[in-house]
């Protein structure tokens, strides 16, 4: 079907609950004691995804997996059935009221499975191994479909995960997600996440000023969003101090190498001097920057430092607004233009609810990260 239908209003939509096998991956039928809900997408939650539904009546799900759709008909007798997201069935719940009772069910998109689950035994990763191909082989042994973007990144010392593992930094936990992501990050990638169909995604970074709006919304006689909208600036995280620490003192020869920036800048209005306080973000690696002495790592320390507070000293300017479905997803972009409310540019979702009635009202919260100017 032509992308372009959805930015047509539709003439008819309605919204149905598949059961899918967790063996096979088949669709084996309509669920239809559920309906209704809410699909809810947040890039800063760990499992990214979760719904809601009303259900008529108790219903046994097993092992199986539930899939939402949108089904959609416009005025030229075009029809499309796109699927909304793929969620994991857990908590049935009965609201009672003397005789009478209604229920509702959550669900919690496939990334829950990898939190949910541990290695009790460390699991090892060699030195040279490539970090994402080792990601891929968690996911898939634990039953999920994986879709990675390639990389070559191979790690550069022996690391472990799962309980009672210390050896990698601290903040990272004890669950197959936390591995999962924290290899990722190793290569450059954004954390997991799912797409509608319950497939791990693993995204290699960019940055949203080089990724093609996937959808535009305009102001006009066709608009497709709500008129009405909450815009913010919102600067309070913003650093004017980054730390960089490389290495540890329990591990080899116990060098560790420290870089630092600063912006004490007059005329950049986050600096120390224009905000009268000290901003500092920190940053710990276990392993040693690259370098064949002392002084090269310590200069690409201060130079990962500088970077990094480049991108701590991002604004971020923040727009709430409802839109009709559009095929959109968190971290995709957008362009916005809605010049009587003076609001122009290209932003990066971040959060959507899906209310699934009448054309699936979307309340999106989409940004932009404004760096320093003199960065």
């Amino acid at each position: 079907m032509d992308r372009s239908y959805w930015g047509r209003w539709m003439s008819q939509t309605s919204y149905r609950f598949v059961r899918v096998s967790r063996a096979t991956g088949y669709e084996l039928g309509n669920v239809r004691v559920l309906s209704g809900g809410t699909i809810t997408r947040n890039d800063d939650t760990r499992i990214k995804e979760s719904a809601e539904a009303t259900m008529a009546e108790p219903y046994d799900f097993g092992p199986d997996l539930v899939r939402a759709y949108l089904d959609a008909r416009w005025p030229d007798g075009t029809v499309a059935s796109e699927p909304l997201g793929t969620f994991i069935p857990v908590v049935p719940s009965r609201s009672i009221e003397g005789a009478a009772s209604s229920y509702s069910l959550r669900m919690y998109g496939l990334l829950q499975e990898l939190l949910d689950d541990k290695f009790a035994q460390p699991y090892t990763v060699s030195k040279g191994d490539n970090a994402v191909d080792v990601a891929r082989r968690v996911c898939e042994a634990a039953g999920l479909t994986v879709v990675a973007d390639e990389s070559s990144y191979a790690v550069t010392k022996m690391r472990a995960y799962g309980v009672g593992v210390e050896q990698n930094n601290s903040e990272v936990g004890d669950t197959k997600l936390d591995m999962v992501n924290d290899l990722l990050g190793l290569a450059g990638f954004r954390a997991a996440c799912t797409d509608v169909l319950g497939r791990v995604r693993f995204e290699r970074y960019r940055d949203p000023a080089d990724i093609a709006p996937a959808w535009d919304f305009e102001e006009g006689r066709n608009a497709r969003f709500e008129t009405s909208m909450t815009e913010e600036r919102d600067y309070t995280t913003a650093a004017n101090h980054v730390v960089v620490r490389y290495g540890s003192l329990e591990d080899g020869d116990g060098r560790v190498i420290v870089g630092e920036a600063w912006d004490n800048d007059p005329a950049s209005d986050l600096s120390t001097a224009s905000r009268g306080r000290t901003i500092t973000n920190s940053y710990s690696y276990s392993e040693l920057p690259p370098g064949d002495s002392v002084s090269e790592m310590r200069n690409y320390a201060n130079g990962r430092a500088e970077s990094l507070l480049r991108t701590a000293q991002s604004v971020i300017r923040r727009v709430t607004f409802t839109h009709a479905y559009a095929p959109v997803r968190v971290n995709d972009t957008l362009s916005l233009s809605y010049p009587t409310g003076g609001v122009e540019g290209k932003f990066q979702v971040r959060t959507q609810t899906l209310r699934l009635v009448g054309g699936c009202p979307t309340e999106c919260e989409a940004r932009i990260f404004r760096r320093r100017a003199n960065g």
